[in-house]
């Protein structure tokens, strides 16, 4: 079962995941950010068990939740308080089976979690997984692991466009006013900005296949970005973004299907019993 769940993408990601752990622990303190983790994944999963056993499913093991739960705690600060940590992930959990239609749920469940965390538990986003407090060499772990998991799913198009999308803006805006958007080319900004876009930008429920859906999404949510960013939303400029491209996706899904037409049931034709 694990030889053939590591071969899945999710797998992929899973194993990825392990140098961004051991790198990022060893930068900020391992027992600090091993715990951290350990609640965050810990809290992610059983809530999603628990659901499923509430719903009569048969258990399987929580292999998004525990991603969910991952990410929370990358972007997490790993000082944030152990309750408010699972209480992040249990609502990644939570939203994914709530805020969902009968094919896919609506919103990234990591990003919706951290963005409610801001004003509901004040919570600040270190994006520690993403490397920030090494130094820059250390960015190739996650743009190499990032770009197999990328290749694997096929977003290479969303990831380019919304990265093109991102740094032009800022660059474009820099030349307006450098001070104001100088940072973003700077460390953490510029490493949690490739962590979204790798690892949370192409999760595959809220992601575009199609290549002209994926150049659009990217384009607007490197938009959605950057327009955040400056007026002024803080931390939250990145999952804000994230979550306008989720919004624009489930509303092209819905019109998509209810375009749709509608297959013709066919009449059952009787057969008299002398033919």
């Amino acid at each position: 079962m694990l030889a053939r769940f590591l071969r899945t993408p999710k797998g992929t990601l899973s194993l990825v995941f392990l140098p961004l752990v051991a790198l990022g622990a060893f930068a900020v303190g391992w027992q600090t950010a091993l715990l951290h983790l350990a609640i965050a994944v810990s809290a992610a999963c059983l809530t999603d068990v628990a659901i499923d056993r509430f719903d009569g499913r048969p258990f399987a093991w929580p292999t998004s939740a525990l991603l969910s739960g991952l990410i929370v705690g990358f972007v997490l600060d790993p000082v944030t308080p152990a309750v408010v940590t699972a209480a992040v992930a249990i609502v990644a959990s939570l939203s994914k089976h709530l805020l969902a239609t009968s094919r896919w749920h609506l919103f990234n469940p990591a990003a919706l979690a951290l963005l409610i965390s801001i004003p509901l538990f004040g919570t600040g986003q270190s994006w520690w997984g993403a490397l920030p407090d090494l130094p820059l060499v250390w960015l190739a772990v996650p743009l190499i692991g990032g770009a197999i998991v990328v290749d694997r799913i096929n977003k290479f198009p969303l990831v380019l466009t919304f990265l093109g999308t991102y740094f032009g803006l800022f660059t474009l805006a820099a030349l307006v006013e450098p001070s104001q958007v100088a940072e973003m080319f700077r460390t953490p900004f510029v490493q949690s900005a490739l962590f979204l876009a790798l690892f949370m930008l192409t999760d595959p429920p809220t992601s575009p296949a199609r290549i002209s859906e994926q150049v659009w999404i990217g384009a607007l949510v490197g938009g959605a970005t950057v327009a955040a960013q400056l007026a002024g939303l803080g931390q939250a400029y990145l999952l804000v973004g994230l979550l306008v491209g989720n919004v624009a996706l489930g509303a092209r899904r819905t019109l998509s299907q209810l375009a749709a037409p509608r297959r013709a049931v066919p009449v059952p034709v009787r057969v008299r019993a002398d033919q």
